[in-house]
């Protein structure tokens, strides 16, 4: 496709412009616009649970409870928790993007006891005690305080806002039982042609009200700042897996200066898999 190979600062542009017309979510999804993430694909969204349920299956009760932090356009993970012994489902999101037609989730309800005819997803949530929230962090203060055995994301803790990120970190550990466990995997590059591109930018640009509504936002923070913000919270950091670029993918001299005093080691962790717990 061409935006394969338009340069970063075209897709920005585009991006800043598309953004701004009064077409709704769902039209974007289907031109490939806009996406949030690929959990409507019903392997990957199997997949991507595994992956992190492995991580944690040993430190989980046999019944437990569960929140992922941006489902995103699916709700696929509350089916696919209760077949793995969930007892309760949290969805919690920043807006109601996920699809609710059941035709999309045809392949994972078929043959599972939740597969009733008629409804929505949300009806299916219903049977399987999911919730799906979709105020952000309003959302997750709703969630009672240490309810949630395992808590988990994928490539979404780098798109909440900066100035709200160390508050979510809060409430997730608030509403993090107990003895629970946290796994999340975070994408450090920018979402434009992932490299650095996004730290060219002067906070009062970046984190401007323009740039955070246009489809490409991250908040920027480095894997360091983001470890910080959970062991403040409480969380003791039990394994980070860090996936770096052999080089730095941008010249320093092309980075604002409010990143340049980062060592090259952290400037190239593109993505990082943490997992966490919270003392019994």
């Amino acid at each position: 496709m061409i935006r394969d190979y338009a340069p970063w600062w075209a897709k920005l542009a585009a991006k800043l412009v598309l953004a701004r017309l009064p077409v709704p979510y769902r039209v974007w999804r289907r031109l490939g616009v806009f996406v949030h993430g690929a959990m409507l694909d019903v392997e990957f969204a199997r997949r991507t649970f595994s992956e992190h349920f492995g991580r944690v299956r040993s430190w989980l009760p046999p019944s437990f409870s569960v929140l992922e932090l941006g489902p995103g356009d699916s709700l696929a993970t509350a089916v696919i928790a209760a077949e793995q012994g969930a007892s309760s489902t949290w969805l919690v999101d920043a807006s109601p993007d996920a699809g609710l037609d059941l035709a999309h989730y045809r392949a994972l309800l078929g043959g599972t006891p939740w597969a009733a005819e008629g409804g929505t997803m949300l009806d299916v949530l219903a049977r399987v005690n999911a919730r799906y929230e979709t105020a952000g962090l309003g959302s997750l203060r709703q969630v009672p305080e240490g309810s949630v055995d395992f808590v988990f994301s994928q490539a979404v803790l780098e798109h909440v806002r900066r100035d709200e990120f160390d508050r979510t970190v809060d409430e997730l550990f608030r509403l993090q039982a107990p003895g629970g466990v946290a796994s999340h995997h975070v994408d450090l590059q920018d979402h434009l042609a992932y490299s650095l591109n996004s730290l060219r930018f002067p906070a009062r640009v970046w984190e401007s009200a323009l740039f955070r509504s246009s489809g490409f936002y991250t908040n920027r923070l480095r894997d360091s700042e983001i470890l910080r913000s959970f062991e403040k919270a409480g969380y003791r950091v039990v394994d980070v897996d860090r996936d770096r670029w052999p080089a730095l993918p941008l010249s320093r001299r092309r980075l604002h200066a409010d990143f340049r005093h980062f060592t090259d080691e952290e400037l190239r962790v593109r993505r990082m898999d943490i997992l966490l717990c919270k003392a019994p």
